[in-house]
């Protein structure tokens, strides 16, 4: 009870970041230019050093087990969450035109920019690790089947004749925060220490992270279209059901299988994260419905500010 309580409050104070993030951009402290610049000092900086940062301290010997474990269970969460998407479009009866870009934001999830720093500030930096293995697997799925799906429905795939090629932009899932991830490993596994120098700087600039993360977050809100987003009513089951739901399920089964409490929050924590901002952009790539991408990007990231703190409480009742 006291770690969900301690989650809460960490919870909250990454709210009233964004909310401040939101206030900054209303009164024009904050603009899109400023906010793209932010992204990429914490795709390309910020996020690559606390991920590195995170495994200062910790045994191969202790915790290796769990890595695999942790590998395990985030290729099978990959394949479920491909599932989920096919039941959710049934179940919501989305139409036939939409149905793959439901599908396309429950497995585009934004476990980098926003799921590695919230997991981090709620359960602490030995979560960071594994929350960063959940991101590599999910990356493969998502430029793997997840880019599959959407040219598959490219609605001008028919000029270009159905034996087209598929372009998949594999090189994009090498960026800084994989190979972070990656070296990460290597000194987890190898048990390599870098200097406490270095050490010290990583922890300083991981540790603004997560604030630029929600500032960035309160901006997209603030600049963004809520009248029409509002509107999309069959989002709002959609979100309930993908981001509080089921991820409380999940955190239920797994601790029931014995999965030890930290990996099955992190597990629960990134379920719940909202579709990624990139979303759009990559609907739009394969002449997608990018506006409701769009839509359902900033309705589930409003949504996590709800979801979230509601399943960090659930975590502290289930034990």
């Amino acid at each position: 009870m006291e770690s969900a309580l301690n989650g809460l409050s960490q919870m909250a104070i990454l709210i009233i970041v964004a909310a401040v993030g939101f206030l900054a951009a209303k009164l024009d402290y904050l603009d899109e230019y400023t906010n793209q610049k932010f992204t990429k000092l914490l795709l390309n900086i910020t996020l690559p050093c606390m991920v590195v940062a995170s495994v200062h301290g910790l045994s191969a010997a202790d915790a290796g087990e769990t890595v695999g474990i942790t590998f395990a269970m985030a290729i099978a969460q990959g394949f479920l969450l491909l599932l989920v998407g096919w039941l959710l479009v049934v179940v919501l009866r989305v139409p036939k035109r939409e149905r793959v870009v439901y599908q396309f934001v429950t497995i585009c999830n934004n476990t980098g920019f926003l799921g590695l720093p919230v997991v981090g500030a709620i359960l602490g930096s030995e979560s960071v690790i594994y929350a960063s293995i959940y991101v590599m697997v999910l990356a493969v799925f998502v430029y793997g089947v997840g880019f599959v799906m959407l040219a598959k429905d490219d609605p001008l795939r028919a000029e270009y004749g159905e034996d087209a090629k598929v372009s998949i932009p594999w090189r994009s899932i090498v960026n800084p925060s994989m190979i972070a991830s990656v070296l990460a490993l290597v000194l987890f596994f190898t048990g390599w220490q870098v200097p406490e120098l270095v050490q010290d700087s990583l922890s300083l600039l991981g540790g603004i992270t997560a604030p630029i993360a929600m500032l960035v977050v309160g901006v997209i809100v603030a600049r963004s279209p809520m009248k029409n987003v509002v509107k999309e009513v069959r989002l709002y089951p959609y979100m309930i059901i993908r981001q509080l739901i089921l991820p409380a399920l999940f955190y239920w089964s797994f601790t029931a299988l014995g999965v030890s409490p930290l990996l099955a929050a992190v597990f629960m924590l990134m379920f719940a994260m909202p579709a990624g901002s990139m979303c759009p952009t990559f609907v739009a790539q394969y002449n997608g419905n990018a506006q409701l991408a769009a839509k359902a990007t900033i309705i589930t990231t409003v949504g996590s500010f709800v979801f979230i703190p509601l399943l960090v409480a659930f975590m502290g009742l289930v034990g």
